[in-house]
């Protein structure tokens, strides 16, 4: 079948949203199935920080190189330098050096988190099924958390396995290539700045795609060729609401957590792992679901009712 202008061709789709009851808006709808789902998005966020934990481990790793290519001038050196520029002192307990350490492990740490709850580095057939579970919180449709993660799962592990080493193959090439124009002697200091910046917005892109991937896994019948240009149509479309993804994502996996963990002080750092696992990655995923599931429903869903075959 043909969607929108003939572009988004589907061949299964799930049941919608109750249409007795009347739409209450993005936000103030989000919100009160929020409140409705708390509870089980915590025992959620467990299960993603538990299944994800591969991943988790890999994302580390790579957030190193990322990092690196991102901001070359971030070091241990650097870090000492700005330590000492900010008048701190080594002390008997802990060195500059020790110090630096720690604070760009907490750096990795929080780009490895981030690479994860923005879906760039999952482990894919888990994905599948939190997308399943979150999708059906959206649309509040009665789910059993346990099974229906399984089951979805297994259904879609061929599909979704492949669509996590693409993003995770993706990352990699990424930031082989900004390394290596940052550091191309051969060419002039502007062009490799446009390089690079022409690298970072198509990487942007990419980021942004990954919210509709898995839901579509889930959803749809579709090609994985298929999945992603309709992703990039919705980006392109609905470009102010993938923006507030990100703003979104920014202030749960990075601004939140950052600014606990970098306080340093044995509270604050508890504060933030519970926050990495019991809240973080799940809310994170339900808001970027109910921004998702609303394109795709006025989209893919109700245009093919309006234009049946």
């Amino acid at each position: 079948m043909a969607g929108f202008f003939g572009l988004f061709d589907f061949t299964k789709e799930g049941p919608g949203v109750r249409k007795d009851e009347p739409d209450k808006g993005p936000v103030l709808g989000t919100l009160e199935v929020l409140s409705r789902r708390f509870w089980e998005l915590i025992k959620l966020n467990l299960m993603m920080v538990l299944f994800h934990l591969p991943a988790l481990i890999i994302a580390f790793f790579l957030a190193i190189y990322l990092l690196a290519a991102l901001f070359p001038g971030l070091s241990i050196t650097t870090l000492i330098e700005s330590f000492r520029a900010l008048g701190l002192e080594e002390t008997a307990d802990q060195s500059l050096e020790a110090a630096a350490v720690s604070q760009l492990t907490l750096f990795y740490l929080i780009t490895a988190v981030a690479l994860t709850g923005l879906q760039i580095v999952v482990v894919g057939p888990f994905q599948a099924g939190f997308a399943f579970i979150l999708r059906n919180y959206i649309r509040d449709e009665h789910v059993f958390t346990w099974s229906d993660f399984w089951d979805h799962t297994r259904n879609n592990w061929r599909q979704s396995l492949l669509a996590s080493l693409i993003s995770l193959a993706a990352l990699v090439v990424l930031v082989i290539n900004l390394t290596f124009y940052r550091t191309a002697a051969f060419l002039p200091g502007s062009v490799q700045l446009a390089i690079q910046i022409l690298l970072s917005a198509v990487g942007l892109i990419w980021l942004m795609m990954q919210a509709y991937v898995y839901p579509m896994i889930v959803t749809f019948k579709l090609t994985l060729g298929q999945i992603y240009r309709n992703s990039l149509l919705f980006v392109i479309l609905r470009l102010p609401y993938n923006l507030l993804y990100l703003l979104i994502s920014a202030v749960l996996l990075l601004v939140v957590p950052g600014a606990l963990l970098l306080n340093g002080s044995v509270a604050t750092v508890l504060i933030a792992a519970v926050w990495y696992l019991v809240f973080a990655l799940a809310i994170n995923q339900f808001f970027s679901m109910a921004i998702v599931w609303r394109g795709v429903r006025r989209f893919m869903i109700q245009k093919n009712d309006e234009n049946p075959a």
